[in-house]
């Protein structure tokens, strides 16, 4: 790739994300899943490693996704909209978080069953 064509590159994913991006939905199990249609990028990891910030970041937006400093905030799986052509989901973390086992065990339960992929 010359370096005309990667600065091009950039510049498409820098005008992305400085366009319209919008929380579109918490899900709190699949069957309240938003459409398929537009791609998804899905952001996992332990709790607390800033997932949420990092969409905050990409996004050049500071309240967009809640970021904490306490581990185990987010709980349900967090859609973003980019525009018309993406979606940003921001997942709950494992590992370490205050909160009850069974609480727990819903989203970690939830978020496998997510990244297993969708059902026709």
């Amino acid at each position: 790739m010359t370096p005309e064509e990667q600065a091009e590159r950039i510049e498409t994913g820098r005008l992305l994300f400085a366009g319209p991006v919008d929380f579109e939905r918490s899900v709190p199990s699949m069957e309240f899943l938003p459409e398929a249609g537009v791609p998804e990028i899905a952001f996992a990891g332990r709790s607390n490693v800033g997932k949420s910030s990092l969409i905050n970041s990409l996004t050049g937006r500071n309240k967009l996704a809640r970021a904490s400093t306490e581990p185990g905030r987010t709980r349900d799986l967090n859609f973003f909209r980019v525009g018309d052509v993406l979606r940003l989901v921001d997942l709950p973390g494992y590992g370490y978080a205050k909160a009850p086992k069974n609480e727990i065990g819903r989203w970690t339960t939830l978020t496998r069953d997510y990244l297993r992929g969708r059902t026709p």
